[in-house]
């Protein structure tokens, strides 16, 4: 699967959530809920791979 296809999910300190491409410095979007965060990252690839980073700070696939 090519880079561009793979976003991270991941909590922010402000309890909301964040889309992001590996390695990018600016979220591509911004949700209250870590359920809005996957569908908005589904949207954006949908054949990617999504990764979840949950509040434990270990990741799982979804």
């Amino acid at each position: 699967m090519a880079k561009h296809d793979e976003y991270f999910v991941e909590p922010r300190s402000d309890g909301r959530w964040n889309v992001k491409k590996p390695h990018a410095e600016k979220a591509s979007a911004i949700t209250e809920t870590q359920q809005q965060a996957i569908a908005k990252a589904r949207k954006f690839a949908p054949e990617g791979d999504i990764k979840v980073k949950g509040l434990n700070g270990k990741f799982r696939h979804v």
